[in-house]
């Protein structure tokens, strides 16, 4: 071949080669979208148009179709039956071993639908709402809030750490128990998830207690009856004698200003509050007879003297002073037993002694002698803390009715001798503080005073007599 033919045959294979290699170039222009697309097809799609709703793989940033900016969809894996949140890279729920599925949160600033969010701030009044009464030691009302919170919006987990703290006080121990684990369920990562397990694990060893101890009875009222005849025996008054004592204090609230001397015949008053076994006597006799006849006349018409939540477990402690008694309750129960209610200045000589303490132990604060600590005990559990008289939780445990209204100037005005309070009013008087006040509100000379038909944990009362002249 002459060097013609081979530089013409050269020249040939080079295009040749020339036109394959642009066909295969081109050939990969064209696929590559296609190769493209069908990888992002494989990988999650963690980002969405706000406008067009397109899902887009992570490392996407922009719309394909509109160029608007994604926003990234943010996205939890539960499981199926227990519905707990898996942790970051589990594929399979730890307890139930179900396969883990993907749910749809709500992506960053998008606005809730109108109908959520009034729910939201609906809910958010009724807690706030049970917060204020929580403060105000109004318990059971507190409780009928957080409900209606409940009911708005159930996935508030501050609402279910409350209720759960409610309820235990409230002595229902399983439905704390029920709050406190839905408070850990919604915020699995809160700081102080270690420390509501533990106080859940608490609260169950406490209901086994209680559970064995109720099983060593029939039912409540073989508990109650046997526990009334025993507190007969040991549950006596005693007689504070006739003289004078230092009543109101200067320094302090206007309502106990002045401090002065009066003068108190001679009455007898319990050692201790009114007992859940002592009212369970009561309202037993009330359901045999319905005999009404020694209530305040002026009672409410509906009134059956049977306290709120009566089947709840703190009525099956018979040493617990009774609770969540109003004014005509414990008027009634008193008539019932022979006795009456305390006057305000009979209560505080018999709080006080004739020498002006500021506590009933003496004037030196001490908070082991008295229950502040918002767990419920026995009457008479801190002994340490009777009057000189020998009259137990005169301070702390809970409040006690007295047998007058209330008057903010009255300290003022009233008689030196044997005062019983103003001829009306509209509140009646409260003394001695709850487990659930503070220091100051358990002194011997603070008044408080509320509604007659108003009850809730930390109302109860003690009763008095008068002593025969002979």
């Amino acid at each position: 071949m002459t060097s013609v033919h081979k530089g013409k045959a050269a020249t040939n294979m080079e295009k040749i080669y020339g036109i394959r290699f642009c066909v295969i170039v081109m050939s990969f222009f064209i696929l590559m979208p296609f190769l493209c697309a069908g990888t992002t097809e494989q990988k999650e799609k963690t980002r969405k148009c706000p406008v067009c709703n397109t899902l887009y793989s992570e490392e996407t940033n922009f719309c394909g179709n509109d160029g608007s900016k994604l926003e990234k969809i943010y996205t939890k894996k539960i499981c199926p039956e227990c519905k707990k949140e898996g942790a970051p890279g589990d594929k399979f729920c730890r307890e139930h071993g179900k396969e883990l599925t993907t749910l749809p949160e709500e992506v960053p600033g998008k606005q809730e639908p109108d109908g959520l969010k009034q729910k939201k701030e609906l809910a958010l009044k009724y807690y706030k709402e049970g917060n204020d009464l929580c403060d105000a030691e109004s318990y059971d009302l507190a409780l009928e809030s957080y409900k209606k919170a409940e009911n708005e919006f159930p996935d508030f987990p501050e609402l279910h750490y409350n209720m759960g703290w409610l309820y235990s006080k409230l002595g229902t121990i399983e439905k704390a128990v029920h709050h406190l684990q839905k408070y850990i369920v919604l915020s699995p990562k809160a700081k102080d998830v270690t420390e509501v397990q533990s106080y859940i694990v608490i609260m169950k060893k406490a209901q086994e207690k209680q559970n064995d101890i109720k099983n060593t009875f029939a039912n409540r009222d073989q508990i109650m009856k046997k526990a009334a005849a025993e507190q007969k025996q040991k549950h006596k008054s005693v007689t504070i004698p006739a003289g004078e004592f230092i009543m109101g204090m200067n320094d302090a609230r206007p309502d106990t200003y002045p401090e002065r001397t009066i003068y108190l015949d001679a009455y007898e008053i319990d050692q201790y509050e009114v007992t859940n076994a002592q009212y369970w006597e009561f309202l037993e006799y009330m359901k045999k007879t319905n005999d009404h006849s020694k209530c305040f006349k002026g009672e409410p018409s509906s009134k059956d003297h049977t306290p709120r939540f009566w089947d709840n477990e703190y009525y099956n402690s018979p040493d617990y002073p009774v609770a969540r008694i109003d004014w005509y309750d414990a008027y009634a129960y008193a008539v019932w037993a022979g006795k009456r209610l305390p006057t305000e200045s009979e209560w505080e000589k018999a709080a006080r002694g004739a020498d002006g303490r500021g506590f009933p132990w003496g004037n030196e604060w001490d908070p082991s002698r008295c229950n502040l600590k918002g767990e419920p005990k026995p009457v008479g559990s801190e002994p340490g803390g009777k009057s000189v008289y020998g009259c137990f939780d005169m301070a702390g445990s809970v409040y006690e009715w007295c047998a007058d209204w209330y008057l903010e100037s009255y300290y003022s005005e009233s008689p030196s001798m044997n005062p019983k309070g103003p001829e009306s009013g509209v509140r009646r008087v409260i003394r001695g503080g709850s487990r659930f006040s503070v220091p100051f509100q358990v002194r011997t000379t603070t008044r408080k005073s509320e509604q007659p038909d108003l009850f809730n944990l930390s109302m109860g009362f003690r009763c008095a007599k008068d002593v025969e002249v002979k």
